[in-house]
């Protein structure tokens, strides 16, 4: 890069930020002037979030593995153990609902299919709603059932709907897992619950699960259905309760995803919760009671919503102090917009390292039409691209007529003459 182009990219990061900063400091004035003792506040949580030095040991202590991430780049933002093998428990009905909710999008089944009962389905123990052999069903009832209240007999039963039978669909289960790069997971039931004599366990990771969690969000009725508190199954005649209903009801944001629990998996938890224009996902997994999972997600999620902000780095169309070379054109160079807004979320701090720099051809051949694409602007932070925006010409720029010179060189030969 040329100590021009350094010195512009220089300029246009500062500028950026002095203005941010100055909106901040606006922003924190107005807080501190209106609400006295909210900013101090702020800090207070800040400093004192969970995964900060002073509270690591005493958290660690109990749960198993840990993950926190911005759902919007699937950035991780703190993790502990995260590839750990651990039990998931009821976790993988998370996987069941994926796996039928893109099968509904397909629209090889839908929500309003009939499902009529197995006896298989009917002989499932542990949580559930207590079908019955011959019964039938809605698709959306059942899942219903499965999302809200982790119905290990209506998994069964939406298994065997989709694909035949449940041990087909555990195979699917494991397929899709290696397609979203779960490499420490395996499936060997559709329900989660502890095996019986001479079966496996089935195992997976914080890190695989968040994986999971990020494809789910893809899917907003799997949102609706986990964010329920309450609903009504059997027509009324059964009440189901969110498995994770106090975390619904007194944490701000929160939308669910699935509780997981047995003896030797401990207490897990996949969570996420947004505010305003910020979503984490949540993974909390074998931990020691109830209380300490809730404790622990809560924290993870205040670390998040307490010590980052999305900042809007560009707006579509804005200009940037840059332009291309164009070669054989009307004129010489043409300047850039970026192609679509970009924001970022980011510590205060990782705001400071943040660097955007250009990637833009040394020359561009003429003609070039209003709104090309004409490079890129990278957005790094301590070696790593977080994202990259498009740049395009903001005009057209003809390519150089021949007549001028063509005619210039007429006149020459006619004076020789």
């Amino acid at each position: 890069m040329s100590g021009a182009r350094q010195l512009l990219v220089t300029i246009f990061n500062s500028s950026i930020h002095r203005k941010e900063k100055a909106l901040h400091n606006l922003a924190t004035l107005i807080r501190f002037s209106l609400f006295p003792g909210v900013f101090l506040v702020s800090s207070l949580l800040t400093t004192n979030s969970s995964f900060s030095a002073e509270n690591a040991n005493r958290y660690r202590s109990h749960y198993k593995a840990a993950l926190l991430a911005d759902a919007e780049s699937g950035r991780i933002l703190r993790h502990d153990r995260m590839h750990q093998k651990i039990y998931p428990a009821s976790l993988v009905k998370m996987m069941v609902a994926l796996i039928t909710l893109e099968e509904i999008k397909s629209g090889r089944i839908s929500l309003q299919d009939h499902v009529k009962v197995s006896r298989w389905a009917s002989k499932i123990g542990g949580h559930q709603v207590y079908l019955k052999q011959g019964e039938v069903f809605q698709l959306a009832e059942l899942m219903k059932a499965i999302v809200i209240s982790s119905a290990n007999d209506a998994a069964v039963a939406v298994a065997e709907h989709v694909y035949g039978s449940d041990k087909i669909f555990i195979k699917k289960m494991n397929e899709r897992a290696l397609q979203l790069g779960m490499r420490k997971t395996n499936f060997y039931s559709v329900h989660g619950l502890p095996p019986g004599r001479g079966q496996k366990l089935d195992v997976s990771s914080a890190y695989d699960l968040y994986l999971l969690a990020l494809e789910l969000l893809k899917h907003p009725q799997y949102l609706h259905w986990s964010s329920t508190r309450i609903d009504s199954f059997r027509n009324g005649t059964f009440q189901l309760l969110n498995t994770n209903h106090r975390l619904i009801r007194n944490y701000r944001g929160m939308e669910g995803m699935k509780t997981g629990y047995h003896r030797r998996a401990g207490f897990n938890l996949v969570s996420t919760a947004k505010r305003e224009r910020q979503r984490f996902i949540s993974v909390v997994l074998g931990a020691t009671n109830s209380r300490w999972r809730s404790k622990t997600t809560k924290h993870l999620l205040n670390y998040g919503f307490n010590n980052y902000l999305k900042y809007e780095l560009n707006k579509k169309g804005d200009s940037v102090p840059f332009s291309a070379k164009v070669d054989g054109g009307e004129v010489e160079d043409v300047s850039l917009q970026v192609a679509e807004s970009v924001s970022i979320l980011l510590s205060r701090e990782e705001r400071k390292r943040l660097k955007i720099l250009p990637q833009i051809p040394s020359q561009t051949g003429a003609p070039v039409d209003a709104g090309q694409q004409l490079g890129r602007l990278e957005y790094w932070l301590d070696g790593k691209i977080l994202k990259q925006v498009t740049l395009q010409s903001d005009s057209a720029v003809p390519a150089q007529s021949i007549l001028p010179g063509l005619t210039g060189m007429l006149t020459k030969m006619s004076d020789i003459n």
